[in-house]
């Protein structure tokens, strides 16, 4: 069988408030048109289809017209959501979704009970089981542990838990299918991408990549950004990543699917094919003149602007935006001083001494402009007058 593996779509994202709608379109057209290529079997969704749990109408028509494409080429899905889904949502829109050819798993569910679903190949000789593991919060393990016959040994801590439930979910796997883990969580070891909710990746959400299922000849993985393979798995295991170079921490990424060929009994071969739709995200740093240079030659990417200059400069970040209007972020790098302790609280002070207080520590010097002085005092001068 040959499978797509993605996932983290994060439908919906914004880049400092930019909507970046056309560039998710793009991005899911060329999924599609990769799954139609290669002539899948099936796509494996691994959840965060979503960037919010109430996604705008925009986003629900992006997700919904790239699974409607998918089933024009009778290519069916299998989804999870991770931990920016709403399971509800979609618990709800399962009964919509699955007359094309979409099978969504809302929750942790027993195999026996809808957890573990059948993927036939389009040639009908062999078929899949997807052991299906949406993400379960920390806060929520017992829920999911409660439907399986759970020892005390399940609830010694979150990673331990999940490994055992794992193996329950992956318990009914058969020596004549194609046995595929699809799950949203995070591995030891995993190297996040950078825009991941970091409360989401740390430690105690960790699982030993020896937990994962030996009898599984795949597993799909969600949740981190940058697409990667899991060391130490004794199955073939990967990141599908995200679909965009969602935040700067992930500029540097060459997002992709991975398509996957298996058959019973074997591991399975895992190729990665490149996405190439999106604007790039680069950094810029220099001079004021150099880094305007320098952004005019990037029209098509989001920029994070570092200037260096002798202090802070009034209005230099509006220049700096009105020059080049995909300068997303701007930041002033210049020697910082610690701010010294004021020796009483902010609140006591009076309102001109809380303005000089507030912008020595906010830019890290020990003078204020004149000028900002002079126009806050008439300010404050207007509003007394004014009261």
């Amino acid at each position: 069988m040959r499978l797509l593996h993605t996932g983290d779509w994060h439908v919906g994202r914004a880049i400092r408030g930019r909507a970046r709608t056309e560039e998710f379109d793009d991005a899911l057209t060329e999924v599609v048109g990769i799954a139609r290529q290669e002539g899948v079997d099936a796509v494996l969704l691994a959840g965060d289809l979503y960037d919010h749990r109430s996604p705008a109408p925009e986003a629900d028509a992006l997700v919904f017209e790239a699974l409607v494409r998918l089933y024009e080429a009778h290519i069916p899905a299998v989804v999870i959501p991770g931990n920016h889904d709403s399971a509800l949502r979609l618990e709800a829109l399962a009964k919509l979704l699955a007359p094309i050819g979409v099978t969504v798993v809302p929750r942790v569910t027993p195999p026996d009970q809808g957890g573990l679903v059948e993927v036939p190949a389009q040639d009908g000789t062999e078929a899949a089981l997807v052991a299906c593991v949406p993400f379960v919060p920390e806060r929520r393990f017992g829920d999911a542990a409660a439907l399986f016959r759970a020892t005390e040994e399940w609830y010694q801590g979150y990673a331990e838990g999940m490994g055992r439930l794992l193996a329950a979910m992956t318990e009914p796997f058969r020596e004549d299918r194609v046995n595929v883990l699809l799950a949203h969580l995070f591995t030891d070891g995993a190297i996040p991408g950078g825009g991941e909710h970091q409360i989401t990746i740390g430690i105690e959400y960790a699982i030993s990549p020896s937990r994962l299922p030996p009898t599984a000849s795949y597993v799909a993985l969600g949740h981190v950004h940058r697409p990667q393979a899991v060391r130490g798995a004794p199955s073939p295991t990967r990141y599908a990543g995200s679909l965009l170079q969602l935040d700067f921490g992930e500029m540097e990424q060459t997002k992709s699917v991975a398509i996957v060929d298996a058959s019973p009994g074997r591991p399975a071969k895992v190729r990665e094919i490149p996405l190439f739709a999106g604007r790039r995200l680069i950094d810029v740093e220099g001079s004021l003149d150099e880094v305007l240079a320098k952004g005019r030659d990037l029209p098509d990417a989001y920029l994070r602007v570092f200037v260096s200059t002798d202090g802070p400069v009034p209005g230099m970040a509006a220049q700096i935006r009105d020059a080049l209007p995909n300068a997303v972020d701007v930041s002033l790098r210049y020697e910082r001083t610690e701010a010294k302790d004021e020796g009483r609280p902010l609140s006591s002070l009076q309102p001109r001494d809380q303005f000089l207080s507030y912008y020595r520590r906010e830019h890290g010097v020990d003078d204020v402009p004149h000028t900002l002085v002079r126009a806050f005092d008439e300010v404050l001068e207007d509003i007394g007058q004014g009261s």
